[in-house]
Order: C-alpha cells, then sequence, then structure tokens
C-alpha cells in the first residue's frame, strides 16, 4: 500500500541521521543506461553508502537508537548518491519496474510496529517521493518494502544527461528504542527501465573535424557516421569528377528522443573556388525510427567541396552520410517519384464484413417531417364525412398514435440528443489540438511527453467528441463498426501546411513539425477508428465519444512513443495488445521541398488485427429517439393511414356504382 506522504506536526522533535558518500572504492561502477537498469543500494561503510550497478559492500548496515521517545521521537534518513556520476544519455521511462527495500526492526519479528518508509528518489530533472506503508497490531508487516510500477514525475523533462544528480534516500521516524536493519548487496534495489541511452562521448566519432580540419572522405559514395554534440560543427571534405548530372546527398538520422534531436537543415556547402551549387531540392522521410533526408543538387561541378553541420548547445544526435551520384545520360536524378499523396482514406482500421455495409441511417429531421405530415393528414381524415365507423374508432387512432410517438416525439428526442455537449468538439479541433501538443513539444523538453498522449491528452484530460454516422456494418464478434462522415478522405496535408501557415516556425523546426504531426495524425486517427465499434447497432446519425484518460505504457519506440494514455474504462492489458496489434508493420511520412511544399504518408497496415483485437468500450453514445426502429412506427403508422384511406376508397367507388345501377 501506498500513502501520500505528509509532513510531520507537533512538538516532535527531528533529528536527522544522514550518511553522505565517502572515500570510494576505484572499483565502484554505477550508471543508468539501457544495459544497466538496476541500481543496488549498497554501503562501504557506516559513512560511505552509494547507489551501484554491482551487489558490493555490506550485507547489513544496522544501528541501534536508544534516545526516541513518543514525545520525542527521531525521524533517521540514509542518503545513497550514485558515483561515479551519469556518462550516459538516458531516457527516464514513465515508471519504474520495482524498488525494493529490505528494513527491519530486530526487536520487532511479528512486524507490527514497523515504521512507514518515505523513500525520495532523483534522476535528473525527475523528483519522486513514495511513502512505503509499515506495519501495525491489525496489518503486520511481513517481507520487505515493495512498490511496483510506480510512475515517475516527468513534469520538468525526462532526460538525464551526463553529470546529472542520481540518488535515493530512505527516511523514517521511531517512537522507542529500536535497532534496525538494512540489508543491502541486491536485497535493496530500485530496477528503471531505461529503453534508450547513448554514450554520446564514444558516439562522437568524427572528432576532431571542423572547417580548419575537416575530415577528409576518400570516396563521397561510401558511409561517413559522425554525431552532432551541443553547438558542434562536423566537416567533411571530398571531390566531385566532371561529367556529373547531379549529385544527392543522403544522410541517416538516428532516432533520438525529440528533445535533444540536432537541426536537421541541409549542411553549408562550398566549392573551392567558387560556383557552389545552390537553392537544392530537398526531401525529408520518416521512416521505422529514423529521419532521411536528401539534398539533391543537379550540376554540380567537379572539384573539391567542404560539407559542414552545424548542431545547438544541449542537443546531440548520431549520424551517417553518403553522396549518390548522377553521371550525363544516365537518367533522372531528381525526386520525382515524390507523389505527394497525404490523405487519410476510411477504413484502414475496420474489421469483420465490410461488405454488409449498412448506410440506410435515417435522419431524425427527415423521419420528424413524414411524421407531421402524416399526423396532420390522419387528424384531417376525421373531417371526412364517413358512414364506416370502424376506420374512425379504430384505425385511425392507432395509426395517430404510432406516427405522433415514432414521427414525432422520438425523432424531436433524438435531434435533442443530437445536440453539441457542452465541451464537445469536432474532429478538426480535436486534429488543432493535437498538433498544438506536436508543437509545444518542440518547443518545451517539459511538454514532450506529453505529446506522446492519444491525440496529445494528458492523464486525467477528456476526450469529448461528435462525429456523423454514414453507416455501419458488423465486425463479426456481435458488435458493429461505425463510418462517420468526419473520417472519410481526411486531407492531412492541408491540416499541417494550415497549422504552419498560422503559426510561423524557423526552417528546423518546421521540418520536424510536420514529420512529428504527420505521424502523431496518422496513428491517432487509426486508433481512433479502431475504437469506434459499438455492442448495438446505432439507430441515430450523432455518436457522442467521452474518454477519461489515463496513463499508461506507449507504443512505438523509446524516442517515438505513441498512445501513451488510454481511455480509462480500457484495461492495461487490453490497450497493450490493441497497442501491439494495430500499430502499423511500417510507417512512413515524407516532405518534400521541391520547389512546392509536398507532404507524402504511407504505410503497410498490420496483418494480426482483427475484431478479438479489439477491446469492449465504454463512452461512445449515438443519439437515438424515444424507442428503438422509431422508423418502423413511421412506416406502420402510415400504413395504417392508407389502409384507412384505401378503405373509405372502395367504400366510395361501391357505393357510387351501387348508385349507378338503380339509377
Amino acid at each position: 500500500m501506498v500513502k501520500p506522504t505528509s509532513a510531520k506536526r507537533g512538538f516532535a522533535t527531528s533529528v536527522l541521521l544522514v550518511l553522505i558518500l565517502g572515500f570510494l572504492s576505484p572499483t565502484t561502477t554505477a550508471e543508468l543506461s539501457q544495459s544497466t537498469t538496476t541500481l543496488n543500494l549498497a554501503c562501504l561503510s557506516d559513512s560511505s553508502c552509494l547507489l551501484d550497478n554491482a551487489e558490493i559492500g555490506v550485507d547489513v548496515m544496522s544501528r541501534q537508537e536508544d534516545s526516541a521517545s513518543p514525545l520525542s521521537p527521531k525521524t533517521v534518513k540514509i542518503e545513497f548518491i550514485m558515483n561515479p556520476e551519469q556518462i550516459h544519455l538516458a531516457l527516464l521511462p514513465i515508471m519504474i519496474d520495482e524498488l525494493v527495500i529490505d528494513f527491519r526492526i530486530r526487536e520487532d519479528t511479528a512486524g507490527v510496529s514497523s515504521p512507514d518508509l518515505v523513500v525520495e528518489f532523483w534522476a535528473g530533472p525527475s523528483s519522486n517521493s513514495w511513502t512505503l506503508s509499515g506495519g501495525s497490531p491489525t496489518s503486520p508487516k511481513t517481507g520487505t518494502y515493495q512498490l511496483e510500477d510506480a510512475e515517475l514525475d516527468l513534469s520538468r523533462g525526462r532526460l538525464v544527461r551526463p553529470g546529472d544528480g542520481v540518488g535515493l534516500s530512505i527516511s523514517f521516524e521511531i517512537t522507542e528504542p529500536i535497532t534496525w536493519e538494512l540489508y543491502l548487496r541486491g536485497e535493496s534495489r530500485i530496477i528503471i527501465p531505461i529503453e534508450w541511452s547513448a554514450d554520446i562521448a564514444s558516439a562522437n566519432v568524427d572528432e576532431p573535424s571542423s572547417a580548419s580540419n575537416p575530415v577528409i572522405v576518400e570516396d563521397v559514395e561510401t558511409i561517413s557516421k559522425g554525431a552532432l554534440l551541443d553547438a558542434d560543427q562536423d566537416c567533411f571534405r571530398f571531390q566531385l569528377p566532371d561529367h556529373l548530372r547531379a549529385m544527392t546527398m543522403v544522410i541517416h538520422w538516428t532516432s533520438v528522443p525529440l528533445e535533444i534531436e540536432q537541426p536537421h537543415t541541409p549542411p553549408e556547402l562550398i566549392r573551392e573556388g567558387g560556383k557552389t551549387p545552390r537553392n537544392p531540392a530537398v526531401k525529408t522521410t520518416f521512416e521505422a525510427g529514423q529521419q532521411i533526408t536528401e539534398i539533391f543538387y543537379e550540376d554540380p561541378p567537379d572539384g573539391s567541396y567542404l560539407a559542414c553541420w552545424s548542431g545547438e548547445n544541449n542537443h546531440f544526435q548520431e549520424y551517417s552520410w553518403f553522396g549518390r551520384l548522377s553521371y550525363e545520360g544516365l537518367g533522372s536524378a531528381s525526386p520525382t517519384q515524390f507523389s505527394g499523396d497525404a490523405n487519410w482514406l476510411a477504413g484502414e482500421a475496420w474489421v469483420g464484413e465490410v461488405e454488409h455495409t449498412s448506410t440506410g441511417i435515417v435522419p431524425h429531421g427527415f423521419t420528424l417531417t413524414i411524421g407531421l405530415i402524416g399526423t396532420v393528414a390522419g387528424l384531417l381524415a376525421y373531417t371526412i364525412p364517413s358512414n364506416n365507423p370502424w376506420s374512425k374508432r379504430y384505425v385511425l387512432p392507432v395509426a395517430l398514435f404510432l406516427l405522433i410517438v415514432g414521427g414525432v416525439t422520438s425523432p424531436l428526442v433524438g435531434m435533442t440528443g443530437e445536440a453539441p455537449l457542452e465541451g464537445e468538439l469536432t474532429l478538426d479541433e480535436v486534429l488543432a489540438n493535437r498538433m498544438a501538443t506536436v508543437d509545444d513539444a518542440g518547443q518545451s523538453e517539459s511538454n514532450a511527453n506529453a505529446a506522446a498522449g492519444f491525440f496529445g491528452l494528458e492523464s486525467g484530460e477528456i476526450l469529448s467528441l461528435r462525429m456523423h454516422i454514414t453507416g455501419v456494418h458488423p465486425s463479426g464478434d456481435g458488435r458493429w463498426q461505425i463510418h462517420t462522415e468526419e473520417m472519410e478522405n481526411i486531407r492531412l496535408d492541408s491540416h499541417v501546411f494550415g497549422w504552419v501557415s498560422d503559426h510561423p516556425m524557423g526552417a528546423t523546426d518546421e521540418v520536424r513539425f510536420i514529420l512529428q504531426a504527420g505521424r502523431s495524425l496518422t496513428l491517432d486517427l487509426l486508433m481512433l477508428e479502431a475504437l469506434l465499434v459499438v455492442d448495438e447497432k446505432p439507430a441515430g446519425e450523432l455518436v457522442h465519444i467521452e474518454w477519461r484518460m489515463t496513463s499508461t505504457q506507449p507504443a512505438g519506440s523509446a524516442t517515438e512513443p505513441i498512445w501513451s494514455t488510454r481511455p480509462d474504462s480500457i484495461s492495461s492489458s487490453d490497450w497493450s495488445t490493441l497497442q501491439d496489434e494495430l500499430y502499423p508493420q511500417l510507417l512512413t511520412i515524407s516532405y518534400c521541398d521541391c520547389g512546392i511544399d509536398g507532404m507524402e504518408v504511407s504505410w503497410r497496415s498490420s496483418d494480426i488485427f482483427d475484431a478479438n483485437s479489439i477491446p469492449q468500450v465504454e463512452g461512445i453514445s449515438v443519439a437515438t429517439g424515444l424507442v428503438s426502429n422509431e422508423n418502423l412506427w413511421l412506416a406502420c403508422g402510415i400504413g395504417l393511414l392508407l389502409f384507412a384511406g384505401a378503405i373509405e376508397y372502395y367504400r366510395v367507388k361501391s357505393a357510387e356504382n351501387l348508385a349507378k345501377k338503380y339509377l
């Protein structure tokens, strides 16, 4: 059980025992990285405690406290600082795997007076505090103190940088003389599942390089590797032969967290002696976690060239590059294969019997119009003289009842339910809010984690959305998949470039935003379409969605997370299954600055996604009338009116024929 931490009040005094790092053995090693996720609490002596990846030091640390009493409690605090300092750049996860503290009171073998432990953990910008419940006479404490899947506070950022502090402290209050024991050497530990890290010092293989001391590239068509660290400048010198029609520089940027991504602008290209080619066409593609930039230079003159990339402070990214040379007479070398197709097409996440789609959803307004006409006709029928009392006594009252209930009252109720609810958004507004979170993430490290949420929503926020139903089809498991008007043929590029037009940004930020927004919109629309499944066949034309979000493990890579929040009515395990089976096999987002800005979206759908992948989803309601099948009520009412009219018609005809017979 985890309790909220609260400050101790009253007249009790507090004595602080802080065990800090003393002289450390040169063999101690500590690091947070993908390969080192466990930090063990270790003490080399009573005055030398630390966090270490290895199980080192003494087995047990203990101390006797003699002066504590209920009127004069003591607070004991033990601090463990990771040393040596952090070397890797590491991305913190949303939550820890586990925290285990093996703490015991020697005199309390039954566990009835074990104190609460307040554990504080900090790593770079993340500071966290948890209270682990102790024992009481009614609830004895047995075994170790444990905490699993506790969320980390990432509100101030999620990156632990080289030199950042990492540490853990344990504090507890005692009210009587005791001897406490803390078991170490692997018995007390915290496990943080780091999913991405980089040793930036060893990755910077191109150093030293600069304009005055560039790396010499013997063959421009072979791959060269490097890394941009802070405001670094990486320069490469190479030769181009004559008779070239074009040179395309292809740069592969490795995937890193958005907060530290370096600018992906074309390198500064300088030809010795002048005549440097200008205004290249640039195509940028996001695919399989990598950003690929292709820079097309047409008719470059031969000679010696210097290509230099420049970085920004507090940013880091590895890259590799090569030149693709096209000689005269060997065909086109320009990015002519760029299609510019950035449409979202409805049906990408549909399951079941799509061929049995029903599109006969009648708007409530149409039903109301026919119902009013039928009701007026039924009332007028009472004014027609008739010697057939059966029609007016039985047929017309039943017909009017069906018409008033099914053709007037029910559609009125349905139209009331179709009115926009307070705080409810259209899909265009939801997409605009989504792009705002992507834009914010590029500007602030603290917003980067929030951008991974479903439609950019954080835990506790509500997705309130309305859409118009155009059809439904059986999902194959007894449920119904909803088709909506708003999700048909969405022009993603129109949304993205519209945002860029209204919110000007630098060239580097613009390319980053276009790729990130294209990816986020595509995946969120895919998830939304997959979740539009209901138990009962919809009878109305408007669907209301209201989902309160909660945090969860994201899909995608550690550096490109997505869907890190989910509707709280869906369990974590069901959401994880849906993520795994829905996520595309391959997703490619491309942007081409080829005279006219263009965006291209393509993906290969998952081949394991089906109706069984979709969990039961609450929070989806369809605006319906007073009665189900109101159109059937209307049809029966109109049918009875016609029946009564037919009876009266044949009665009149019979009377006329009879009159003619005797005249």
